[in-house]
């Protein structure tokens, strides 16, 4: 797979009426990543008990397999604290080699 297989829409275009209307209907606009018969990325209105409705850093993935059926893991994405975290490991490990040298 290359990324021009995959079909990709950002969120530029939803409205503030798009996430007013998901409101409405206990529902979010999320970005969507999947992969059944084509490959896309797009926002979708999903309900807001679907597993894959996080919020904050968290990140979600649900998959389907013919002997375990569907699972989601949720964990936590790059937010602000993790990517800080780990600029100052790598300008940390960049000290200390330039110190060995």
């Amino acid at each position: 797979v290359t990324l021009p297989d995959i079909k990709c829409t950002g969120i530029r275009k939803v409205t503030q009426d798009d996430i007013k209307k998901a409101t409405k209907n206990n529902c979010a606009v999320k970005l969507i990543a999947s992969c059944n018969k084509e490959l896309k990325v797009s926002p979708e209105e999903i309900p807001d008990n679907d597993p894959l409705c996080v919020n904050g850093t968290l990140n979600a993935i649900s998959f389907t397999s013919e002997h375990s059926g569907t699972q989601t893991i949720i964990g936590r994405g790059a937010g602000g604290m993790e990517t800080a975290s780990s600029i100052l490991r790598d300008l940390l490990d960049i000290r200390q080699e330039i110190a060995r040298n």
